[in-house]
């Protein structure tokens, strides 16, 4: 499930009430302005 943060009110939503919405808005202030959420794994990649 996609993550996303209001770079208003900082509060974090997932992608079901950002589909209620219909349109790209913060559910709580209304704010148009949202970023995904970074995931905590941390992925290691062996150079060539």
């Amino acid at each position: 499930m996609v993550k996303y943060v209001c770079l208003r009110c900082k509060r974090e939503f997932d992608e079901t009430q950002l589909a209620i919405m219909m349109t790209v808005r913060c559910p709580y202030c209304g704010y148009r302005v949202v970023a995904k959420v970074r995931g905590e794994e941390v992925k290691i990649l062996r150079a060539i």
